[in-house]
């Protein structure tokens, strides 16, 4: 009886996985090793052992093992997942993938190999093999020490990065030979997948497994489970996308409904036995030929992809404000690729973008640094001592205010999670409205200035109108709330690293936008226009003024986004013949100052870098100081009434108490507005209140289309402007340098004199 040669090749396959399963156990060593080496022993590529019979059937056995393993990474994903692993695992995926994608684009540069294999490699050196990792801390267990959680969340990181790093290459490898605009279609048609895969996620697939749950058995439920799997590659294939990319739509799919643990269960096996079956097809690619031919290449990107790996983990997790110890621990252990890695590699293959030669130097360069990452993890501990005793004792005490073992827990809090959401949006936003730019630039608008100028001239025009274009935006992109940014500043002193790396990674993106256009345009080399590009970006983020005009372009965008709801409350209130009071979210606090040094002043616990606060009362004995200076000094025992929102309040005591400055008074939390009307109840003289007034801006008034600084209100009247509603939207605190218009409902604070001073220059009459 003749056995089909498929039969034959999946005996030798098992048999081999399962030899080399028991040798890897016996010897300690990571099962994928095993697989990979008994893969290359039962190719055509070595004669001395029975080889599979069809080489053809060679990858399609590694793609049937890819879709498997990547519907059981859908079946793991999890967005609860990344909200658990803290700030420090962001900060150390994106510090670790960002500068290991450059590398490896750099390395595959200096080896003259093509754009797209250099694109590739990059994206292969990028991420950690977690088996391998997983492994090694079982066998020394580890899993349970601190710097062993971090690399485990950091993994989780860049596994999801991974998969929208598949997306893109994806979307590059496609569009690849066409132009901008094209690219942006193939990028844009990938993107409406995935909110069909979400609309299919929340409401068809759970609605049919409910359907149908009392037919659902365990074996039912695998078949539809691994239907739906394939459906989903079918679809991706399709549109002219990864299969792996519809088969962790799929899981994810399915992660999301309640039977995702189970099926995750049911399916587990399937998941090692093909997963097993892939690490098999990769080894059979090894072509030892072609390993002798490009040796010296394996032996620079393994130590690359080592040292690189190496030394960004330990700086990506220093900068996320963990200790020295903690951060070399992590970094040593993070020296591998792995898994991920061949799926890029095989994506690339399968889309036809790469060489030949990438793949089996990529398993080669897996191989050399998954069987020394035992060595480095081992090492991690001694190596730690060394760099101790060399460091000098400035960067000692540098580390040592600046970093805590305790960063883990700490950078956990609902504050974090707001913040990164806060700057994940922004980022996004203004990085696609930048990438836009670019390519309307150079597909529109250069050809535009070419008819009507020298082919020099039109190339200098674009560039400059691109990069003045993108300036709002690499403003916008770092106008995060401030008052939040200084809450976590001074919660906690390991906080100050990742803040700071956070926002130097905006710079980065924001510059690298700005040279992607100079390079396009004209020819500059990337890396010099780069480091000329962090010059602009760093002064625009920080320059008052240019924050100023594009707050004002976000405020109309908002304004204009909800205009309806704005409208529609603005009536209600007409109606009710009220006005919001900036939605009452400003706050009054209410400390004593414990310890006043010579020359403390009302502007040292007011308004500066750190502090938020608006003054509006000192109170030193019987004597009530309204609306005092920023000049007025300030004695022990004097009682300041502040006002901020709740958060302003919050971040600012902090800092004032870490200064031991004041000490907060007991006094139930109010609202500006229930603290004016309050005060009658206190008995305070109607001499000695603070008021607040609204005044309706018309063009006759004097300080029409003038700053708040120049409008001379405070000068005039002694009052402050704490708000202003524009279009109907709220904003409490405005700028000094934003500009009052015609329609601006003004918010001002003071006193009984300033109201009587206001009514009669007829400004209060215009209400």
């Amino acid at each position: 009886m003749h056995l089909d040669h498929l039969i034959i090749d999946l005996a030798l396959i098992l048999i081999a996985a399962s030899v080399a399963t028991l040798i890897m156990k016996k010897l300690n060593q990571p099962i994928v090793l095993g697989y990979i080496i008994a893969g290359f022993l039962i190719s055509p590529n070595f004669i001395y052992l029975p080889t599979v019979v069809r080489t053809e059937d060679i990858t399609s056995w590694a793609e049937i093992g890819i879709i498997f393993l990547m519907f059981a990474l859908g079946l793991e994903f999890s967005f609860i997942k990344i909200a658990n692993v803290g700030g420090s695992a962001f900060v150390t995926a994106l510090t670790v993938m960002g500068a290991m994608l450059f590398i490896g684009f750099g390395a595959g540069q200096l080896l003259g190999w093509s754009e797209m294999d250099c694109i590739f490699l990059g994206g292969m050196l990028s991420m950690s093999s977690t088996m391998i990792i997983l492994k090694a801390y079982e066998e020394y267990k580890l899993k349970k020490e601190k710097f062993a959680q971090l690399v485990m969340g950091t993994l989780v990181i860049e596994d999801i990065a991974g998969i929208f790093m598949l997306i893109v290459l994806s979307a590059i490898s496609v569009g690849q030979g066409i132009s901008g605009i094209g690219l942006v279609s193939e990028i844009g048609t990938l993107l409406l997948m995935l909110v069909v895969w979400l609309i299919v996620g929340i409401y068809l697939i759970p609605t049919c497994l409910k359907a149908i749950a009392k037919l659902l058995n365990d074996e039912l439920l695998i078949i539809v489970s691994l239907a739906i799997c394939m459906g989903m590659v079918l679809i991706a294939n399709a549109i002219g996308f990864s299969s792996a990319l519809g088969a962790f739509m799929a899981g994810s799919i399915l992660a999301g409904t309640v039977r995702g643990e189970v099926i995750e269960r049911l399916t587990k096996p399937i998941k090692d036995l093909f997963g097993a079956v892939f690490f098999i097809s990769v080894g059979m690619l090894i072509q030892p030929n072609m390993l002798v031919e490009y040796i010296w290449p394996i032996i620079i990107i393994s130590i690359v992809t080592m040292f690189g790996q190496m030394i960004f983990s330990t700086l990506g997790m220093l900068f996320s404000g963990q200790s020295l110890r903690t951060a070399m621990r992590g970094g040593f252990s993070m020296v591998q690729i792995g898994e991920f890695s061949f799926i890029v590699a095989s994506l690339g293959m399968s889309l036809g973008v790469i060489s030949d030669f990438l793949y089996p130097i990529v398993v080669c360069v897996s191989v050399i640094t998954s069987f020394l990452t035992p060595v480095f993890i081992r090492n991690a501990e001694r190596a730690y001592g060394v760099v101790d005793k060399l460091l000098p004792q400035g960067a000692k005490v540098f580390l040592k205010r600046n970093t805590s073992e305790r960063q883990m827990t700490d950078d956990k809090d609902d504050d974090w999670k707001r913040y990164l959401k806060r700057i994940g949006t922004r980022t996004f936003i203004c990085s696609t409205a930048m990438f836009v730019i670019y390519l309307l630039s150079v597909n529109y608008m250069l050809p535009f200035f070419q008819k009507y100028s020298t082919a020099d001239g039109a190339l200098y025009i674009t560039a400059g109108i691109s990069v003045v274009v993108m300036i709002p935006f690499v403003a916008l992109m770092h106008g995060t709330n401030k008052v939040l940014y200084t809450k976590l500043w001074m919660k906690h002193k390991a906080n100050k690293l990742p803040l700071l790396t956070l926002q130097f990674m905006r710079v980065l993106i924001a510059s690298a936008f700005i040279a992607l256009t100079l390079n396009r345009l004209l020819d500059w080399p990337f890396l010099l226009v780069m480091i000329i590009a962090i010059i602009p970006a760093s002064f625009i983020v920080r320059s008052e003024y240019i924050r100023g005009k594009t707050k004002r372009i976000e405020m109309s965008f908002v304004a204009n986004f909800y205009e309806k709801t704005l409208a529609a409350r603005k009536r209600e209130r007409a109606r009710m013949g009220t006005h919001n009071w900036l939605d009452q979210s400003i706050h009054v606090v209410r400390f004593c100052i414990v310890s006043a040094e010579e020359g403390l002043k009302v502007m040292d616990v007011g308004r500066s870098r750190y502090v938020h606060l608006g003054v509006i009362k000192v109170i030193r004995g019987d004597k009530h100081y309204n609306m005092p200076q920023g000049t007025f000094e300030l004695k022990k025992g004097d009682i300041l009434t502040a006002i901020g929102t709740h958060e302003e309040i919050e971040a600012s005591l902090l800092k004032l108490e870490e200064m031991e400055y004041i000490e907060k008074i007991e006094y139930p939390e109010e609202t500006l507005k229930d603290y004016i009307y309050g005060q009658t109840f206190h008995h305070i003289p109607p001499e000695k209140q603070i008021i607040c007034v609204p005044i309706n801006v018309s063009e006759d008034l004097f300080f029409v289309n003038k700053s708040i600084k120049n409008s001379r209100i405070r000068e005039r009247y002694k009052g402050s402007v704490i708000g202003i509603e524009r279009n109907n939207l709220p904003i409490t605190h405005p700028n000094i340098s934003t500009v009052i218009q015609p329609g601006d409902l003004l918010w001002v604070i003071g006193t009984k004199e300033m109201a009587t001073k206001m009514f009669k220059d007829d400004i209060l009459g215009k209400v």
